[in-house]
């Protein structure tokens, strides 16, 4: 993935100090922009974004409201009039200035895409090096390319470097980068929001102040950010964003940024041990973090009802509490009440079962044992015919020889209960399946199975060869939509002799179904789909009397209902834990002629 998502501060002239003094004027033009860029998708949280950093410069970045203009997909030509404005009154007014940029949304390696439309980085990096304000801030949060979550790009390019307008080497700027140019930036439902972004406002509204002295400068706020945006893109993707760091200022080690003392409604937080969590209780989202160890810290809040969180493995322990226009709220973290033991939180199992997922993990095995008893109807002319099979004792073998590529063997021995007993002893078949995609998302399976034929204690008289694809969409955590197809055909040996009345040329069966799994509780997973399958012949049918028969396939047409149609987990599985399980499979099919149902129990062991 190809990412350009950055967050620069550049100071291209040897700035003073800012001392936080009223004759410093602070001006920012704010953009969040959904509207998709040419062929990628709309974002969703791009426009929160903007207005969430907004919040934080008016609450505690010493802006003026009406000095911070939030734009909401805009035209390009919108964007640098506003910016040209504020370099204008600053260079009017000729004191101490700040200007600050921030635009989420899409980009690629030459523009930003504000309402969907190019906006050329060049005329961005004239702006950030526009002398008339003493000190500028570019925040861009959006990156090329990227596959999982929402990324904030375009399509997928060779890499490049991040370059302009970031490529500043004067004495005087900072440069943050919230992943590489190789990296992709997203925004997530979890956060509603993208994860820079968000772990960037929440340390500027005080969750960053290491030095406990009211104010958070540049550097703390990107070690916040960085240290929790590798830690949610670690958990929640496969690619994890690496946010990077250059400052090279002045006279100076960093810049505050925000000032807690400012903000009207404030948080303080006395904490011993941490980390605690801030959720904002009328959107449920976890605001803010403070991290581990003895501090206390002052946080800008707005108004409102949230809760202070600290989960451990003695429970969850929490207090409400009301933050108040004017008004400081401080909470002690020995005061938290004890509000849920630690199993009401916990999973039963750590990771997810096996037994449910589409390939097993490298390492993992699964033998299962199971009865089976099947019964078909078949019409003879008006009469049908009913046929049964009796029980059967088979056994079943899977592995995961890597994390996504699995082997299935068929042709194991089994045992027919009847009397007298039998034992059937095949040529072990293999099956190779490759998983695409990733669990919990969507993941395609595409699988090959070598059979050979043979009757048993006889020697092999054909290959069967089958092809079949599996994908799987993940609609949450525990539930799943199934689809399926396969093709399969049987080439036979020289010294094959036919058992039957007729002998078929080259003959492909083919399948196509589609299905449901959930898992409730993690004890019970339940599948069932449906499923179409025929036979199509590459060729006339000799019969019996020499004469030949052109077969429809519509003729064939065969529909099944239940168990291993369409999904292919069991209807029923009980997970006694995490290596046990019982199942439990009944199917019904029919056809033109015939009919009939299928039942079976057993046990799986994965481990």
């Amino acid at each position: 993935m190809n990412a350009l998502l950055a967050l620069t501060l550049v100071a291209l002239t040897a700035a003073p100090a800012d001392t936080g003094s009223p004759r410093v004027n602070r001006l920012a033009v704010v953009v969040g922009a959904n509207r998709a860029a040419p062929g990628r998708t709309p974002l969703r949280y791009a426009h929160r974004d903007a207005r969430n950093l907004a919040s934080v410069l008016v609450e505690a970045g010493q802006f003026a409201r009406e000095d911070v203009l939030v734009l909401e997909d805009p035209e390009p030509s919108r964007v640098l009039a506003a910016l040209d404005s504020r370099l204008e009154r600053l260079g009017k007014e000729g004191r101490e200035g700040l200007l600050l940029f921030y635009y989420s949304g899409h980009s690629d390696e030459g523009a930003l895409y504000p309402n969907g439309q190019p906006l050329a980085l060049k005329e961005l990096r004239a702006r950030l090096e526009d002398g008339r304000a003493a000190v500028r801030v570019g925040i861009l949060d959006a990156c090329q390319g990227g596959s999982w979550t929402r990324a904030k790009g375009l399509t997928p390019a060779a890499p490049f470097a991040v370059e302009v307008p970031l490529a500043l080497s004067n004495e005087g700027s900072v440069l943050l980068a919230s992943s590489t140019g190789q990296e992709a930036s997203h925004e997530t439902d979890a956060l509603q929001g993208s994860f820079f972004t968000h772990h960037l406002v929440a340390g500027l509204r005080g969750a960053a102040d290491e030095g406990d002295d009211g104010q958070v400068t540049v550097g703390e706020a990107f070690a916040y950010a960085q240290r929790l945006t590798i830690r949610d893109t670690s958990l929640h993707g496969e690619a994890v964003q690496h946010p990077s760091f250059d400052l090279r200022l002045r006279g100076r080690q960093d810049l505050p940024l925000t000032r807690l003392a400012s903000a009207s409604s404030t948080l303080e937080v006395r904490q011993e041990l941490g980390p605690l969590q801030v959720i904002q209780l009328h959107t449920g989202l976890v605001v803010l973090e403070v991290p581990e160890g003895r501090r206390a810290l002052r946080m800008a809040l707005p108004v409102g009802p949230y809760l202070v969180r600290r989960r451990t493995s003695q429970g969850t322990f929490a207090r409400e509490l009301q933050v108040e226009a004017g008004k400081t709220v401080t909470v002690h973290e020995e005061n938290l009440e004890l509000v849920g033991a630690p199993g009401l939180a916990a999973k039963r199992y750590a990771r997810p079962l096996a037994a449910t997922l589409t390939t097993l993990p490298a390492g993992t095995h699964a033998v299962s044992l199971e009865v089976s008893v099947g019964y078909n109807e078949q019409w003879v002319g008006t009469q049908p015919g009913l046929l049964s099979s009796p029980p059967y004792l088979g056994v079943g073998y899977r592995v995961g020889l890597t994390e996504r590529l699995e082997l299935t063997v068929f042709g194991l021995p089994g045992v027919k209960l009847s009397h007298p007993q039998e034992v059937f002893v095949g040529i072990p078949s293999p099956k190779f399946s490759y998983r695409l995609g990733e669990v919990g998302r969507f993941e395609w399976v595409p699988s090959l199975r070598l059979a050979p034929g043979a009757q048993p204690w006889t020697w092999p008289q054909g290959l069967g060869l089958e092809a079949e694809l599996q994908t799987r969409w993940w609609l949450s955590g525990s539930s799943s939509v199934h689809v399926g197809a396969s093709a399969h055909s049987y080439f036979r040996a020289p010294w094959y002799v036919s058992h039957y009345v007729y002998d078929d040329p080259q003959q492909v069966n083919s399948s196509l179904g589609a299905g449901y799994s959930v898992t409730l509780g993690e004890v019970v997973t339940l599948g069932i789909g449906l499923e179409v399958s025929t036979a199509i012949f590459l060729g006339p049918v000799r019969l019996a009397d020499g004469s030949f028969q052109h077969i429809d396939p519509r003729e064939l047409l065969t529909f099944r209902i239940g168990s291993g149609a369409g999904s292919p987990l069991p209807l029923l599985s009980i997970h006694l834990n995490d290596v046990w399980s019982l199942t439990a499979d009944v199917s019904v099919f029919w056809g033109k002629g015939s009919s009939g149902t299928g039942f079976s129990a057993g046990v799986l062991a994965t481990f």
